[in-house]
C-alpha cells in the first residue's frame, strides 16, 4: 500500500543542537518504508514456491536498498557529540513541539485468536512470514535502546500479544533492563489465565482487557469468536494477584454495545476496576462511519442520567489519554479515550513499533520507518538514534479529524503492520474499473476512457490509484446507493435498492457496511373461507361455536382437523422451513442464521382465519421478507390441507405489520378483524 508523506520543507529544532540532520536526510529514513511499498513483497498469503521464490528476491531487494540508504545516513548526517554520550539523551525522543516521548508501544505479533468488527476486516487479512516479525533479541535490543534514550513505559500488544509462544521469556529479559519503570500489556483475556502469573513474577505491573460486552452471545457476535468466560475468569485471575486497577477497554459502537455502558460502571462498585470507554476509530478494513460512533460526552450524560453524579477524578500524569470519572463511593474508575472527539495530541507522548519493526510515531499517521531492516544491514546503536529522532522530528502537531482519518490510508487496527501493494490489488480491481469508466447517468451509456494496464504502467495515475485505495473501506461496490432516507416511500430520485444504477440490472444489496443489530419482523396474512368449511372443521354450527370449538382446541393440545391431517400445526411446520429457505426462494434475500421463529394461527371470525408470522436474527440485514414468506407459505398450507372442502377459499391479505432493529423501524397498527 502506498504511503504518501509530506514532503514540505522542515528546518531543525533549535531544541536538538547536538544532532544536525540535514533535510534529505529525514525523506530518507522516513520514505523507508514507502519505498519498500513498491518493490518488496512482504506479505504472502499464497504459500506455492512461485510466490515464496518472489518474496525472497524482492527481500533482498529491499535489503540492499536499505543498505544503500544506511550509508547515505552516515555520509549526509553529522554530530557534534556520539549520541550515546549525550548528557540530554531525551532530546533524541523530543519532537519540535516540545512534546518528551516517554511511551513504547511494541506489537509482538500480528495474529489474534479473535475477528473483531472494529479491528480485523471481515475478510481477514495477510501474515507475514516468521522471519518478517521482530525477533525476541531485536525487540529486547530496541527497548534498551529507548529506554537509554528515556522511554519509562512499555507496553506490548498486538495482534494478541499472547499468542506469541516466547512471550514469557521475553517479558522476564525485557523486566531486567533497568530505568524501565512499567511493563503493560493489553491483551483480549483469552489466554491470560494460564500464564498471567509466570508474567506478573517477570515485572508485568499493568493490565488492559479487552471487552466490548457484558453478553456472552454479543460477545460472539462481536468476535465472530467463542470464549466470553475465559475473558471473565482471567479478569478475576489479575484481580486475585492484586492488579491495581484492572483496566478493560471497551470500544463503544451505537446500536451494538452503547446500552451496556452503564452495566460496564456497575462493575466498578465493590472492585478496582477501571472501565475505559473508547471511542469508536477508523481504520482499513473496519468500515467506520459515524453512525456507529458515540462521543465521550454522551457515555458521560448517560452515566450521569443513571447513577445521579460523576466526579472528575484528578489527573496523576499529565501525559494521561484517559479522561477519568469515579461514581461517589464506588471502588473503581471509568475513563474515556477520546481520540475522535477531543483529541490529546498535545500531550501526546507515545511512539509505536509494529510487529514487523517499523516506527510510527502517530498512531494514526501512515508514516513509518522500518528499523529492523536498518538493523538487519548492520546499523549501529548510534545510527538506530539518528533514524528515531530523525522521524520523531517529523511528527505533527496533531492527527487529522475523524472524517478525514476514515478516508485517508492507514493500517487495520489488527494489524498496524505493513501491507504491501499486490495483495490489495486483486480486492480493488473493481474500483481502479470504476475510475477508468466515464458513465453518462442520464443517458446511462459508457465509454471507456482508459485502460486498467494503462493506469498501472504510467507512472503519473499512481495519485487516482492512491485515491481509489482511499474510497474502496467506504465505497459500496454491489448495490445503489440513495441520499433518501425515508425508507417508507420510492419519491423523488430514490432508487430502487436492487437495481445497479449504473447497468440497471438486479443485484443483492451489499450489507457489508451495516451494523450487526438484532432485528426482528411480523407480517400476517388473513385467508377467508366459505362459512361452512370452519363450521366443519371445528365441529360446530355457529360463530360461538366456532369460538368455543378453537378453545377446546388450544386448552387439550389438539389442532383443528382436515381429511389430510392437522391444519394448524402442519402450516407452521411449512412456514417455518419456507423461513429457513428464504434466501433459496427470493433470488436476493441473504441467507441468514435464523435465530426464532413463531407463528400464531387462529380463528378470528366465522369465515376468517388469521396467520402472523414473527421472525428475529441478529445480523446485518433484516427479515421483513423470512416473515412475509413464513407467512405466505403457512396460508398455502392452510388452503392445501382444506381445499377438499371447497376452492373458494381466499387468501385475502398478505402484509408486514412491524419490523425492528434496522436503519428504521416500521410499525403498522393494523387491528384484528372483527367477530361478524
Amino acid at each position: 500500500m502506498l504511503r504518501f508523506l509530506n514532503k514540505s520543507n522542515y528546518i531543525t529544532s533549535s531544541l536538538h543542537k547536538n544532532v544536525v540532520v540535514t533535510r534529505n536526510t529525514l525523506n530518507y529514513c522516513t520514505s523507508t518504508v514507502t519505498n519498500k511499498s513498491s518493490k518488496s513483497s512482504c506479505l504472502n498469503s499464497n504459500k506455492n514456491d512461485n510466490n515464496n521464490s518472489s518474496s525472497a528476491e524482492s527481500i533482498n531487494i529491499k535489503l540492499d536498498e536499505t543498505k544503500k540508504l544506511l550509508e547515505k545516513l552516515r555520509n549526509e548526517t553529522t554530530t557534534t557529540t556520539s549520541l550515546n554520550n549525550n548528557n540530554n539523551s531525551n532530546d533524541i525522543l523530543t519532537d519540535t513541539f516540545g512534546r518528551v516521548h516517554s511511551y513504547l508501544r511494541i506489537s509482538l505479533t500480528e495474529r489474534c485468536n479473535l475477528r473483531c468488527q472494529y479491528c480485523m476486516p471481515e475478510e481477514g487479512v495477510p501474515l507475514q512470514p516468521t522471519s518478517q516479525l521482530l525477533t525476541n533479541d531485536e525487540i529486547i535490543r530496541l527497548s534498551k535502546l529507548f529506554v537509554s534514550s528515556g522511554v519509562s513505559k512499555i507496553r506490548f500488544t498486538g495482534g494478541e500479544p499472547l499468542v506469541r509462544k516466547d512471550v514469557e521469556p521475553l517479558i522476564e529479559e525485557i523486566g531486567k533492563i533497568k530505568g524501565l519503570k512499567t511493563i503493560a500489556m493489553t491483551t483480549n483475556g483469552i489466554l491470560l489465565n494460564r500464564k498471567i502469573e509466570r508474567l506478573h513474577n517477570a515485572g508485568l505491573n499493568l493490565l488492559n482487557i479487552s471487552l466490548d460486552t457484558l453478553d456472552t452471545n454479543k460477545f460472539t457476535i462481536i468476535t465472530r469468536r467463542l470464549g466470553w468466560e475465559r475473558v471473565m475468569e482471567s479478569i478475576e485471575k489479575a484481580l486475585s494477584l492484586n492488579f491495581n486497577p484492572v483496566k478493560i477497554n471497551c470500544v463503544v459502537m451505537r446500536d451494538l454495545n452503547d446500552y451496556e455502558i452503564c452495566d460496564f460502571v456497575e462493575m466498578t462498585r465493590d472492585k478496582p476496576i477501571e472501565i475505559r470507554f473508547i471511542e469508536y476509530m477508523p481504520f482499513d478494513g473496519n468500515r467506520w462511519n459515524d453512525k456507529k460512533f458515540v462521543s465521550y460526552k454522551e457515555m458521560l450524560q448517560r452515566i450521569i442520567n443513571k447513577f445521579g453524579s460523576i466526579e472528575k477524578c484528578v489527573e496523576d500524569h499529565p501525559n494521561n489519554t484517559s479522561k477519568t470519572y469515579q461514581v461517589p463511593g464506588f471502588t473503581g474508575k471509568v475513563g474515556f479515550i477520546t481520540s475522535m472527539s477531543e483529541h490529546f495530541c498535545s500531550s501526546c507522548n507515545r511512539l509505536r513499533i509494529t510487529a514487523d519493526g517499523n516506527l510510527k510515531v502517530c498512531l494514526f499517521g501512515n508514516a513509518e520507518v522500518s528499523l529492523r531492516d536498518f538493523m538487519r544491514v548492520g546499523a549501529t546503536d548510534e545510527d538506530l538514534l539518528k533514524i528515531i529522532n530523525a522521524a520523531v522530528l517529523k511528527k505533527k502537531e496533531s492527527h487529522a479529524g475523524m472524517y478525514e482519518i476514515a478516508k485517508s490510508q492507514n493500517r487495520p487496527m489488527i494489524l498496524i503492520v505493513y501491507l504491501h501493494l499486490k495483495l490489495w490489488l486483486k480486492n480493488i480491481l473493481s474500483f481502479i474499473n470504476t475510475i477508468c469508466i466515464t458513465t453518462t447517468s442520464n443517458k446511462r451509456s459508457t465509454s471507456t476512457s482508459t485502460s486498467t494496464s494503462t493506469l498501472f504502467n504510467n507512472g503519473n495515475n499512481m495519485n487516482m490509484f492512491g485515491y481509489v485505495l482511499a474510497t474502496a473501506a467506504v465505497a459500496r461496490c454491489y448495490s445503489t446507493k440513495s441520499n433518501n432516507n425515508n425508507n417508507n416511500s420510492n419519491n423523488g430520485n430514490k432508487e430502487f435498492t436492487h437495481i445497479d444504477q449504473v447497468k440497471r440490472l438486479p443485484t443483492m444489496v451489499d450489507v457489508s457496511d451495516k451494523l450487526v443489530t438484532k432485528r426482528s419482523a411480523t407480517a400476517r396474512a388473513v385467508i377467508e373461507f366459505p362459512e361452512f368449511v370452519l363450521s366443519q372443521l371445528t365441529g360446530s354450527s355457529g360463530v360461538g361455536e366456532v369460538a368455543d370449538g378453537v378453545a377446546a382446541a388450544v386448552s387439550s393440545s389438539r389442532d383443528i382437523q382436515s381429511k389430510k391431517g392437522p391444519v394448524f400445526a402442519t402450516s407452521i411446520v411449512a412456514g417455518t422451513m419456507a423461513v429457513k429457505n428464504t434466501s433459496n426462494l427470493i433470488p436476493f434475500c441473504h441467507p441468514l442464521p435464523i435465530e426464532n421463529c413463531k407463528f400464531n394461527i387462529e380463528i378470528i371470525s366465522k369465515t376468517s382465519v388469521q396467520v402472523d408470522c414473527t421472525v428475529s436474527v441478529t445480523h446485518k440485514t433484516g427479515v421483513e421478507m423470512e416473515a412475509l414468506t413464513g407467512c405466505s407459505v403457512a396460508s398455502l398450507c392452510i388452503y392445501d390441507m382444506c381445499k377438499a372442502l371447497s376452492h373458494a377459499i381466499v387468501i385475502k391479505e398478505i402484509k408486514l405489520l412491524s419490523k425492528t432493529g434496522g436503519k428504521s423501524d416500521i410499525s403498522l397498527e393494523i387491528p384484528k378483524e372483527k367477530t361478524n
